[in-house]
């Protein structure tokens, strides 16, 4: 790669890391592509050049965090313990991402989903996310072996496939329920931390060896 195009590459890993931080702190709707400009020190029209749409620049935050996500969950499951450990090390990542007050992820992720069809347009940026799910993918498959081989993980079930489902579904309810309101008499039965708790044990139960 030539100097030119490492820069070029630099400065667009600039872009995308000041436009997530600006997404995850004020919310993706209050940000608008001047703001991303003037926080990176780099003219609108350059701007535009690397993302000719505000939807392109919040798939490449998407990507940036599905990344670094895939960085924490690869740490988990290339550590010495078992798979049913690890697994429920994995819930528990999930479930810590709820404790921000501001709910910050979880708000960005809803956003998100309202600009996903347009990110579709552009085929470079949403290769990117789907690789960078792809990346996530892979890691919860190599949990999937380690159970297998291990004996902590049920054998008599397609694990590859439960434990991809049951991990991207649990990511997506520890968000919503981050954002959901109740009445007062009702989040008293419905607190966040029970739900999460009755979901985790029921993934972690029916996965556990017989």
């Amino acid at each position: 790669m030539s100097k030119r195009e490492q820069q070029k590459q630099q400065r667009r890993q600039h872009i995308v890391q000041t436009a997530k931080q600006l997404f995850l702190e004020q919310g993706v709707q209050n940000i608008q592509m001047q703001d991303v400009a003037d926080a990176t020190s780099v003219g609108i029209a350059t701007l535009f050049r690397y993302f000719p749409k505000k939807e392109y620049l919040v798939i490449a935050a998407s990507s940036t965090i599905t990344e670094e996500m895939a960085t924490d969950i690869g740490q988990i499951v290339e550590q010495t313990v078992s798979g049913y450990e690890k697994m429920k090390q994995i819930l528990d990542y999930y479930i810590s991402g709820t404790r921000d007050p501001q709910i910050r992820l979880a708000q960005f992720f809803e956003s998100f989903d309202l600009h996903e069809k347009i990110a579709e347009e552009s085929n470079e940026h949403y290769a990117e996310y789907l690789f960078a799910r792809s990346k996530l993918a892979n890691i919860l498959l190599t949990l999937a072996q380690q159970g297998k081989q291990d004996g902590s993980l049920r054998q008599d079930i397609d694990l590859d496939l439960f434990i991809i489902t049951m991990v991207q579904n649990f990511s997506l309810f520890t968000f919503k329920v981050s954002l959901a309101n109740h009445d007062t008499k009702l989040s008293q039965f419905l607190s966040e931390d029970k739900q999460l708790e009755l979901m985790k044990d029921v993934f972690l139960s029916y996965i556990r060896p017989q």
